[in-house]
């Protein structure tokens, strides 16, 4: 049988608003299609929730802190290959299409920049340079109160510079954080999600007819503000019909300072409509990216390749959408560092003890297993020092140990440790000012109350304490 093929397919900013996640609004019907030939994990974390550091440590297979990519503006420089890499060196045809590494959204995306990209990752790459915020159709930016009049001053500065790297417009708001929302009125061609599954497609059937085995990634950047999608995607969401997330009074009140600087009085200071405009803007995001997705897998089945592909769909990591009254990333509440991730593996591919892959698996898994996982699917050897672990025997529905799986991940000046039953998170350098958080995931699985004080788990939270200290 020839070596297997990797489809690996990344989505920007994705929490599990999924439909095949329990979503009670958000549409994906093509991912939903595919977890139907595939794994579903329900409990994967990102290293890192934020877009730079996330990708670094899952082409890596390394955690922040060893391959010392921390922020958006850091580069991979690692003595071992990186994922694609090893496929690479191993005689396949490698390619991208999108942003795998970081590029800046909506910056690199409107300069056709290729961000922090790692090159020797890829024999073929495709950037893309689309309008994105400057996109015709209509435009609001839902945290300024006269966006319409700004973005006319915006197109302007744009037409007569035609370039640049950050965006950056009255008041100094940032295309890449604000609640931007365009309801697109172009061809998807001109749209970076629609423009990339073109490119993909083109390389797709350019591999149908080519001997070597490929690992192709597509990195679309929605749901990433701005939320830009067709006019057909924002339709199948009203605005008076989203519904906002439910917080208790007092919420925030046993949370350290810094858990809460994504909350929306301090930073974001929408109205509930502006959020419901959001959460609108988000959904509909989401929706044209799942179309996206199901045109690689529909191109997939037509040129008879999924029979021996392998596909991967997961997200860099979560998105707050108003729990807590948080919103966007860089929090270690479960929203932020939780993410999607559906693995179909075909037929061809054999599992231990010949086994069928599980539908869902609820182990807690890495975002850093990925790397080990598809190199021991493909039947490569990696190199050693990866810090992740192979899920082929969760994908076969092996469940032992499951228990005792941690998983870590860091921001900036935060750290967590996430089991199956506990989430803990320590804020600050081990010391007086050090702050903490517990929560029982089995009891309160929307982390409402804080443990971190109270006599009774004081043991948990010493184990967990004693537990980082080591890693």
């Amino acid at each position: 049988m020839a070596r297997p093929n990797v489809l690996f397919i990344m989505a920007d900013d994705l929490n599990s608003a999924l439909s095949g996640y329990g979503h009670p609004q958000c549409k994906t019907p093509n991912l939903d299609k595919l977890a139907l030939r595939g794994t579903t994990f329900t409990r994967a974390y990102c290293q890192y929730p934020l877009c730079g550091p996330s990708r670094a440590s899952i082409m890596s297979g390394l955690y922040p802190m060893t391959n010392k990519v921390t922020s958006n503006g850091g580069v991979l420089k690692i003595d071992t290959p990186t994922m694609p890499e090893l496929f690479r060196n191993n005689g396949y045809w490698t390619g991208r299409c999108g942003k795998i590494y970081h590029m800046g959204v909506p910056g690199n995306i409107m300069t056709g920049d290729p961000g922090t990209d790692h090159a020797a990752s890829w024999d073929v790459t495709h950037n893309v340079r689309v309008m994105e915020t400057l996109t015709p159709g209509k435009a609001e930016d839902v945290m300024l109160t006269d966006s319409t009049a700004i973005y006319e001053e915006y197109r302007k500065k744009w037409k007569s510079r035609g370039e640049g790297g950050v965006f950056t417009i009255k008041h100094g708001n940032h295309q890449g954080s604000d609640m931007v929302i365009v309801e697109a009125t172009v061809p998807d061609a001109e749209l970076a999600d629609g423009y990339t599954a073109g490119k993909a497609i083109e390389l797709l059937r350019e591999r149908g007819t080519d001997k070597k085995p490929f690992f192709l990634a597509v990195g679309f950047v929605r749901p990433h503000v701005p939320f830009v999608a067709p006019e057909r995607s924002f339709k199948q969401y009203r605005v008076e019909a989203m519904k906002l997330a439910e917080v208790p009074e007092g919420d925030l009140d046993d949370m350290p300072s810094a858990a809460k600087q994504q909350a929306n009085a301090s930073k974001y200071k929408m109205d509930e409509n502006d959020q419901r405009k959001s959460l609108r803007g988000y959904y509909a995001s989401v929706s044209y990216m799942d179309e996206q997705v199901g045109r690689l897998l529909d191109e997939l089945d037509a040129l008879k390749l999924r029979d021996n592909t392998i596909v991967v769909f997961v997200s860099d990591h979560g998105f707050h959408l108003g729990e807590h009254t948080l919103w966007q990333k860089q929090s270690l509440m479960e929203e932020s560092v939780r993410v999607p991730l559906i693995m179909s593996v075909p037929k061809s591919v054999s599992l231990p003890g010949n086994r069928r892959p599980t539908t869902k698996s609820s182990r807690v898994v890495e975002l850093i297993d990925l790397y080990p996982t598809l190199a021991s699917l493909a039947a490569l050897k990696p190199p050693d020092g990866l810090e992740g672990e192979s899920l082929v025997p969760a994908i076969a529905g092996d469940e032992q140990g499951a228990e005792d799986e941690v998983a870590l991940i860091q921001v900036r000046g935060g750290w967590c440790l996430r089991t199956s039953k506990w989430a803990f998170m320590r804020y600050g350098k081990q010391g007086a000012t050090t702050e903490f958080m517990l929560y029982d995931m089995e009891k309160d699985s929307r982390q409402l109350t804080n443990l971190a004080n109270a006599p009774e788990h004081q043991m948990v939270l010493q184990q967990f304490k004693s537990m980082l200290s080591k890693m």
